[in-house]
């Protein structure tokens, strides 16, 4: 198995940003010990909105791009690879979401908006189901 420098080095620098994180809010008095099933609720929502946006959606097409075609041994490649991973956005972006959260108030403003475009596409895919179901069941009358 061959070693990746980049991954291991990348796994690092986020086990550090994490724990930064995690010492300025416990030094600042922002950690609470627990949060409410509402708010986990929509921080859950705003990830995902924001894997989805910088996995897969056309806006931040631009920023993907940028790590195309690069050597997967290199830092770009590296960062290309955790950037088309949807796992791996996740995983980035769930510690940002939570940082900003308990860090200032004026976060859960953002978290509400990707939370709300969250449940915008899962309304969306539900009508789509709806309507391709009635096609097909149209179809299948006739």
């Amino acid at each position: 198995m061959a070693f990746h420098f980049w991954y291991t080095a990348l796994s690092i620098f986020f086990i550090a940003l994490m724990a930064a994180g995690y010492l300025w809010l416990a030094d600042t008095g922002r950690l609470f010990a627990s949060v409410p099933p509402t708010d986990f609720f929509l921080m859950a929502l705003a990830v995902m909105r924001l894997v989805r946006l910088f996995t897969y959606d056309i806006i931040t097409a631009f920023i993907r791009d940028w790590f195309k075609g690069a050597d997967p041994r290199s830092l770009s490649g590296a960062l290309g690879g955790l950037l088309n991973c949807p796992w791996c956005t996740g995983l980035w972006f769930a510690p940002v979401v939570v940082f900003f959260y308990f860090a200032t108030p004026v976060a859960w403003y953002a978290i509400l908006v990707l939370a709300l475009s969250a449940s915008a596409t899962f309304l969306q895919l539900l009508a789509n189901l709806a309507g391709w179901s009635a096609e097909l069941k149209k179809k299948q009358a006739q």
